[in-house]
């Protein structure tokens, strides 16, 4: 599987000072990668720099086998797209109209709302009149609308009921498996997350503290409840029972 996004020793932030330290992340086609951690672990900022819209200050950051150089707006052209926290739906268009605006809707929409299926009832319906759970589907399904290659999706669950992120789950994971869209998902919620996920990181401080495959990490869950709240050993150290190995940020 060749990687479709790199990120090699990025060190990231803003006004000069880190909030991401030397991050290793790779993703593969098709692929969906789970980035976990809790509020102001980084996990933003990786997608941020990942999309184009902040410039590493140490590392590399590669798409599709190229060095990242354009800006945001470039990069989605280049089927690298982002579908930030905000959701980034205009509130006073219409469903059909805010899939109207992304570039390729027209061929990408069967897919769309082959994913997305509820969304089919409310083309004529105003954004600002959906749930959240249904402004969130349209969120992807505009991303997808852009012919993406790769997805970088910031907090979906952010404002949402479980039973709401439940619904949106299968079309994550039919983007990985039937388009071969790699897929970045970013995520506080860990059950979740690792339901739809191939692999998973977690994030503390700006770095990378746990990282293995998803059967790996729900295996493991008091391995990452340490690693999400910053009270996991240094790795080599000893710990009381067994655990599957997973790999740590040395």
């Amino acid at each position: 599987m060749s990687d479709v996004l790199r990120l090699d020793r990025v060190t990231a932030g803003y006004a000069g000072i880190p909030a991401l330290r030397e991050l290793d992340l790779h993703l593969g086609e098709g692929e969906v990668l789970a980035v976990l951690g809790p509020n102001g672990a980084g996990k933003t900022t990786a997608l941020l720099t990942a999309a184009g819209v902040i410039r590493p200050m140490v590392g590399t950051v590669t798409a599709f086998g190229r060095p990242l150089r354009g800006r945001l707006e470039q990069n989605a052209r280049g089927g690298l797209i982002l579908v930030p926290d905000t959701r980034g739906v205009f509130h006073s268009l219409s469903v059909r109209e805010n899939l109207a605006l992304a570039r390729g809707w027209r061929s990408s929409l069967g897919h769309a709302l082959d994913l997305f299926p509820a969304l089919k009832p409310l083309m004529s319906r105003r954004c600002g009149q959906l749930s959240g759970g249904e402004q969130q589907m349209l969120a992807i399904a505009k991303a997808l609308a852009c012919q993406p290659r790769v997805l970088l999706i910031d907090e979906m669950s952010m404002g949402l009921a479980p039973i709401a992120v439940q619904a949106l789950l299968p079309g994550i994971r039919a983007l990985a498996d039937r388009l071969g869209v790699g897929v970045v998902l970013v995520e506080q919620h860990i059950d979740l997350a690792l339901s739809v996920a191939d692999r998973a990181m977690v994030l503390h401080h700006g770095r990378v503290v746990l990282t293995g495959s998803a059967a790996e990490l729900r295996a493991d869950r008091r391995g990452v409840a340490e690693a999400y709240f910053g009270t996991a050993p240094a790795p080599g150290a000893g710990h009381a029972g067994p655990r599957p190995p997973l790999r740590t940020d040395k």
